[in-house]
């Protein structure tokens, strides 16, 4: 499980896979940030999803940074009703924290397909360290593919509304598009 930050320097990219060198924008159209929340004491899965997300990644051969940026007001469930409370004080509240943000630190690899990102995760203003073990995928179209799933404590996220109802874990899923910045 993640634990909370505690403002460690970024450390060097060490074998970061040669697809990942250069400055790369996100593609929202091409990606998602999905989660999977089994509530009623695990007996029913909630799927969501964020609607809107942006970001960029550089990685050269001594750092990597960049960050994924998530509106928290598009997230989507499927229930109107259970949206609006999400979006609410006792969840996101989204009219104070707009955002939920991924800042990556760096990037290493020992397998062409696999790579680790090393960053945290903020929510409202709490910060969690959230190491990402992604699968790596470059197809021929000049696009990096990079895919994972994680377990996020949305407690240690300061996330406590409806204790009981919503689990204390949850299953994050990305699939992000990453393609070459114009310089």
């Amino acid at each position: 499980m993640p634990t909370t930050a505690d403002g460690e320097t970024p450390k060097p990219t060490s074998g970061a896979r040669p697809a990942l060198s250069g400055h790369w924008q996100v593609d929202p159209q091409a990606s998602h940030a999905r989660f999977l929340a089994r509530t009623l004491g695990g007996l029913l899965k909630t799927p969501g999803r964020f609607r809107a997300l942006s970001g960029s990644l550089v990685v050269d051969q001594a750092s990597a940074v960049g960050a994924l940026v998530i509106e928290s007001s598009s997230i989507d469930t499927g229930n109107r009703t259970r949206d609006r409370h999400l979006r609410s004080r006792g969840f996101f509240d989204v009219e104070r924290h707009p955002h939920l943000r991924y800042h990556a630190h760096s990037i290493s690899s020992r397998d062409p397909n696999m790579a680790r990102i090393d960053g945290q995760l903020m929510v409202a203003n709490t910060c969690v360290r959230l190491p990402l073990n992604v699968t790596v995928r470059a197809p021929s179209d000049g696009t990096v593919e990079l895919t994972c799933h994680a377990e996020v404590d949305r407690v240690a996220l300061g996330i406590r509304g409806a204790r009981g109802m919503v689990p204390r874990t949850v299953r994050l899923d990305l699939a992000i598009t990453l393609r070459r910045a114009i310089a």
